[in-house]
C-alpha cells in the first residue's frame, strides 16, 4: 500500500507531521522533491507526499544534523549526503486493519549537496544554492503555513523529467510543465551536464505510463485536469528538440 491509498485523515496527518519537521530546518535547506512541487503548484499538485528532500551548503549540514537529532530522528550518512528517519505515530483515529501497515511508515528526510546524481551513472543535475523562491505551504489541520525555499519551477521540471519513472515523478513533471515555459525547461536541461541523456531515456516511459488508462499516472493526471493528449504532445516536442540539439553537436 502506498501513501495515496490511506484514508484522507491519515494522509493529512502524515503530511502535517512531515511539514512540522520541515519547519525546524526551513531556513537551512532548499526543498526539492514533492514538497517543492507542492509549494510551487499548490492544490494542483494532485498527490500526497511523505519524504522531505533538500539540498544545502556543506556549512549548513551540522546545523541541520543538530536540529533533527534534537527531534529524536536517527541519522545515517551516505555517499550522497545525510538521511534522517523517524517512525510515524498517528495523531488521528486509525482503522484497525491499517495499524500494522502504518507501523512501517517512516518520516524521512534526505539532505545532499546541490548535485543530484543519477544512481549507477555519471550523470547529475546541479541546483543553485542562490537561485530560489520563497513559498508558503499550508498545514491541513492547523491554520498556519511554513515558508520554504524552493528552486524555480523550470529547474524542478527539468530534474523531474530525468529522474526514474514512477507515478510521483511523472505527475510532478506534468503539473510543473503547466506553469513553465517549455523552451526554458529545455534550456535548463541542456545546460546541466548531460542531463538531456537522462531525459531522453525517460520520456518514452513517461509517455507510455501516462497513456496507459488503468495506470495510477493516468488516473492522477485526469484528477488534476491534465489534458493527456496535449501533455503527450509537449513531451514529444521536448524529446524532438533535445534530439535536434544532439544532432547539431554531432555535426
Amino acid at each position: 500500500m502506498n501513501l495515496q491509498d490511506f484514508p484522507e485523515s491519515v494522509k493529512n496527518d502524515i503530511e502535517d507531521q512531515s511539514l512540522s519537521i520541515l519547519e525546524h530546518i526551513n531556513e537551512d535547506v532548499i526543498v526539492i522533491g514533492g514538497w517543492a512541487v507542492r509549494a510551487l503548484v499548490g492544490e494542483k499538485h494532485g498527490r500526497y507526499t511523505l519524504d522531505i528532500d533538500g539540498i544545502a551548503a556543506e556549512t549548513n549540514l551540522k546545523v541541520i544534523k543538530d536540529k533533527l537529532s534534537a527531534l529524536g530522528m536517527t541519522m545515517q550518512k551516505s555517499e550522497w549526503g545525510l538521511q534522517f528517519d523517524q517512525r510515524y505515530h498517528p495523531s488521528v483515529d486509525v482503522p484497525d486493519d491499517l495499524r500494522k501497515e502504518l507501523d512501517t511508515v517512516q518520516l524521512r528526510i534526505e539532505i545532499s549537496g546541490p548535485q543530484i546524481r543519477e544512481a549507477h551513472t555519471s550523470h547529475y543535475f546541479e541546483f543553485s544554492l542562490t537561485e530560489y523562491k520563497e513559498k508558503e505551504i499550508p498545514y491541513h489541520r492547523k491554520n498556519t503555513t511554513v515558508l520554504v525555499k524552493v528552486p524555480p519551477a523550470t529547474h524542478m521540471a527539468a530534474v523531474k523529467l530525468g529522474l526514474p519513472v514512477d507515478y510521483k515523478n511523472n505527475l510532478d513533471s506534468q503539473v510543473l510543465l503547466l506553469i513553465c515555459d517549455v523552451d526554458d525547461v529545455i534550456k535548463i536541461i541542456r545546460t546541466n551536464d548531460d542531463w538531456a541523456e537522462m531525459v531522453l531515456r525517460r520520456i518514452p516511459k513517461l509517455i507510455g505510463r501516462l497513456q496507459q488508462k488503468d495506470s495510477l499516472e493516468h488516473i492522477l493526471a485526469l484528477n488534476v485536469g491534465i489534458n493527456v493528449k496535449e501533455h503527450v504532445r509537449i513531451m514529444k516536442d521536448i524529446e524532438r528538440k533535445l534530439l535536434e540539439r544532439g544532432k547539431i553537436r554531432e555535426a
